[in-house]
C-alpha cells in the first residue's frame, strides 16, 4: 500500500469540473486521454504519484480527465487535439492559463504552470 501526504478528487465530467472550479476559485485542469492507452494511464498515474503535483492540484486546480471522443461537451479546442494524453489548464472562463502539454509531459512543467510561471 502506498501512502500519499496529499489527495485530491479526479472528476470524471467537464461540467462538474468547471462548476467546482468556478465555486473554488480554481483552474480547470484537464488530461484528455485516448480509452485503453497503456502510454496514457502510465502519464496520468506519473501525475498522481508525485507528491509535489498532487499538492499543488489541491490548492490551485480541479483535475479532471476527459476521454477522446467522450459525448460529454468540453471545449472546442480539445476536440481538435491529435496527440494523447494533452494536459490543458483552463481558467473559469475556459480560456488557456497555461500552455497545452501534450504527450511527453514532465513534472517540472507541470509544475510551472500551476505555479504560473
Amino acid at each position: 500500500m502506498v501512502s500519499y501526504a496529499y489527495a485530491f478528487t479526479i472528476e470524471s465530467s467537464y461540467a462538474a469540473a468547471h462548476k467546482k472550479a468556478i465555486e473554488e476559485n480554481k483552474i480547470i485542469m484537464v488530461f484528455l486521454s485516448e480509452r485503453s492507452s497503456n502510454y496514457c494511464n502510465a502519464k496520468l498515474l506519473q501525475i498522481i504519484q508525485n507528491k509535489e503535483i498532487t499538492k499543488l492540484i489541491e490548492e490551485k486546480a480541479v483535475f479532471v480527465v476527459v476521454m477522446k471522443d467522450q459525448k460529454e461537451s468540453y471545449p472546442i479546442e480539445m476536440l481538435y487535439s491529435r496527440v494523447y494524453p494533452t494536459l490543458f489548464f483552463l481558467d473559469t472562463d475556459e480560456l488557456p492559463y497555461c500552455r497545452a502539454l501534450r504527450s511527453e509531459i514532465k513534472n517540472k512543467e507541470i509544475s510551472d504552470c500551476l505555479q504560473g510561471k
